[in-house]
C-alpha cells in the first residue's frame, strides 16, 4: 500500500504540472486492476489536490488544469474497455444533478460499468432535470447513476430521484458522489433507490444484483 499512495502523490504531481503522458503512463504502468487505479491513484490525488485548493496553496486555474488532465487520462485509460464491451448486461446512464460540475467521480463509475459489460451513457455535469427525463425517456436504461457533492443539493436529489423512479419503465436509480458518503441520503429516495459511498459499494453491489462475474480484477 505505502506503494500505492506514492504513486497518488506522484500522479497529483504530474496533474498539477499538465503533464497528459507522463500521468497516462503512470496509470499504464501501475500494475493494478482499474478499480485499485480508479481508487487509489486518481481519486485519492483529486482529493489531495482539492484540499490543496481549499488551503489557498493552489489556484483554481491549477485544479482546472489537474482536472482536465485527469479527465484526459481517465478517458484514455478507460476507452479500450468501452471498446471490447460486449453490452450484455443492460444499459446505464450516468449524470450530475444541475450546477453540479465535478464529474470525475461518475465517470469513473461508468468506465468501471463498461468494462463489466454494461451499455454507458454519460450525460455529464450540470444537467437539468428535464433533459435527464427527456434522454432517460429515449433511452429507457435500466439504471441511473446521480452524482452530487454538496449538502444544499439534497432537496434537488430528491426531486431527481423521485421524478426518474416514476418514468413509465420504472428504472432503477442509484446515488454517488460526496454526497452518499457525507450525508444521510437514504430519506432522500425511496426504498428502491441504491446509495453507494464508493465505487467498491457499487462494483459489489452489481456483482450481487446482477450477477456479475470478475473481469480484469474489478470484482
Amino acid at each position: 500500500m505505502a506503494v500505492m499512495t506514492a504513486k497518488w502523490k506522484v500522479f497529483a504531481d504530474m496533474l498539477l504540472n499538465g503533464d497528459e503522458q507522463a500521468a497516462y503512463q503512470l496509470v499504464e504502468e501501475a500494475d493494478s486492476d482499474s478499480l485499485t487505479i480508479y481508487v487509489e491513484i486518481m481519486t485519492k490525488a483529486m482529493q489531495y489536490i482539492g484540499e490543496l485548493w481549499q488551503k489557498n496553496r493552489i489556484t483554481v486555474a491549477d485544479e482546472h488544469l489537474a482536472t482536465s488532465v485527469c479527465d484526459f487520462v481517465l478517458s484514455q485509460y478507460s476507452f479500450p474497455f468501452k471498446r471490447r464491451n460486449t453490452f450484455s448486461k443492460g444499459k446505464i446512464m450516468f449524470l450530475c444533478l444541475e450546477e453540479e460540475q465535478h464529474m470525475l467521480g461518475s465517470k469513473m463509475a461508468a468506465a468501471l460499468c463498461s468494462e463489466k459489460g454494461w451499455k454507458t451513457r454519460l450525460l455529464g455535469a450540470n444537467l437539468p432535470l428535464e433533459y435527464a427525463l427527456q434522454q432517460a425517456a429515449e433511452w429507457e436504461p435500466d439504471i441511473i447513476g446521480l452524482s452530487a457533492a454538496l449538502s444544499y443539493r439534497l432537496p434537488l436529489l430528491q426531486g431527481y430521484i423521485d421524478s426518474l423512479e416514476n418514468l413509465a419503465f420504472r428504472p432503477q436509480v442509484i446515488v454517488g458522489g460526496r454526497i452518499a458518503g457525507n450525508y444521510n441520503v437514504y430519506k432522500y429516495g425511496s426504498e428502491e433507490t441504491a446509495i453507494f459511498d464508493s465505487l467498491h459499494a457499487l462494483d459489489q453491489w452489481l456483482d450481487r444484483s446482477r450477477g456479475e462475474v470478475e473481469i480484469d480484477g474489478a470484482s
